[in-house]
């Protein structure tokens, strides 16, 4: 089971990456698929050591995507004088 989990974190991982790189999928999309990957590997086998791995993954990515929406400028209404 040990080998199982190593091999779905890290195929997980690597297609998140390339279908985010193809621009398939926004950054709210992969990670719902992942966190629902991860609930079901931590339903198995909670203290896996690959779990991390896969949360820091998803961390990282959540810090990165706020980063870019912080970026993009909003429009704001316009104010009446």
């Amino acid at each position: 089971m040990d080998r199982f989990i190593d091999a779905i974190v890290r195929r997980s991982i690597r297609h998140a990456r390339l279908m985010q790189r193809q621009g398939v999928y926004e950054w709210p999309t992969l990670r719902r698929a992942l966190r629902r990957i991860l609930a079901d590997l931590e339903s198995r086998s909670p203290d896996h050591p690959s779990l991390p791995r896969l949360r820091a993954f998803i961390a990282s990515k959540d810090r990165a995507w706020l980063r870019t929406r912080r970026e993009v400028p909003t429009k704001t209404p316009p104010q009446d004088c």
